[in-house]
């Protein structure tokens, strides 16, 4: 039987919908549109699990059922001229065609070319750094760089990061999340880090930088820093103990903070002392695949304490639960939906 154009539109929205929520640049915004969009009709809540469904047949994917891929032109100067010749028109037609239909239906190799053309749509639209940047980690795993002049760099879960070390300078950019930096001294040759807000020059030895939501965190372990935000404002130095909060224009006041607190994530744990519950879930989001909405407002103040691993955090979210006046609804291994009791 053919679908009705309003199905089409609901299965194309979803298609949408699962590239915005994978975006690092996600917004609380977003978050609230993709809620409403999913409680407006039945078609729209059919054509999400039927767009999960999909991504789920995946996994049994092999490489010689996508090996047509490797055809693909390679990334250059002109990628978007090469992309432009590649026929994309079919985005729409393969997520309504090929996407969605019953899992006994679709061909492997049909299923490969609907995950390569969504991969794409997914990568062109969210422009995502970590396709581009030297190393990245996913949703909860760690990891150390030995950098060539005995350097560390540990990064956190969800976390990008970029390389540049020349003879007059050693370079990086957080592009995004968050990393411990262990400096070997070099007066020859500054340690700076580049973050979305500004830049932070190493004048010791260890410091972590968290670079979220427009909002970069700096905190001091050993000696100092320097901070010089993107409008040129200058703090010549941040001294141990310390953590600054700033944005590209602004710095907060220097606080004390607890460090074995602030760096617990390297353990894969991490501290919440009467924190609401949607900055929680904003931490918490870090550190699994997908995305966790708030749906009630009135609950989104909600004060959380705890120690959670970060390895599971099935097993935070199930706590919370337990703890709180919420209801925590897993639609899919991607989904999480917050509801008030």
């Amino acid at each position: 039987m053919k679908q009705s154009m309003h199905e089409n539109d609901a299965h194309t929205q979803a298609a949408v919908w699962q590239a915005k929520l994978s975006s690092d640049l996600l917004t609380t915004q977003q978050q609230e549109e993709f809620a409403s969009w999913l409680t407006q009709s039945e078609e729209n809540r059919r054509a999400w699990q039927e767009l999960n469904a999909f991504w789920e047949q995946l996994d049994s994917l092999s490489a010689e059922d996508i090996s047509f891929i490797d055809d693909f032109p390679e990334t250059s100067s002109n990628t978007l001229e090469a992309m432009q010749k590649i026929d994309l028109q079919p985005i729409d037609s393969q997520v309504k065609k090929s996407a969605f239909l019953n899992r006994h239906q679709l061909s492997r190799s049909l299923l490969g070319v609907a995950a390569s053309v969504l991969l794409m749509f997914s990568l062109f639209y969210t422009q995502m750094p970590q396709y581009f940047a030297d190393y990245h980690t996913a949703p909860g795993e760690l990891r150390t760089l030995v950098l060539d002049d005995g350097s560390r760099i540990i990064m956190n879960s969800d976390t990008t990061v970029s390389l540049d070390y020349s003879a007059e300078q050693r370079s990086i950019v957080l592009h995004q999340g968050e990393a411990y930096f262990d400096v070997t001294a070099d007066r020859s040759r500054p340690f700076v880090v580049t973050t979305s807000a500004g830049r932070v020059r190493a004048l010791g030895t260890e410091f972590d930088i968290k670079n979220r939501n427009a909002k970069v965190a700096v905190t001091v372990f050993e000696h100092a820093v320097k901070v010089s935000l993107n409008n040129g404002k200058v703090m010549d130095s941040l001294p141990e103990g310390q953590q600054l909060v700033f944005t590209a224009s602004a710095f907060t006041q220097p606080s004390a903070v607890n460090l074995s607190r602030t760096q617990s994530w390297r353990k894969q744990r991490i501290v919440f002392q009467d924190k609401p519950l949607a900055e929680v879930m904003a931490e918490l989001s870090h550190y699994r695949a997908g995305t966790i909405i708030i749906l009630d407002s009135e609950i989104k103040a909600l004060s959380v304490s705890g120690v959670f691993a970060t390895d599971d955090t099935n097993i935070a979210l199930k706590t919370i639960e337990q703890s709180l006046p919420v209801t925590i609804s897993k639609i899919t291994e991607k989904l999480v939906l917050i509801t008030a009791k």
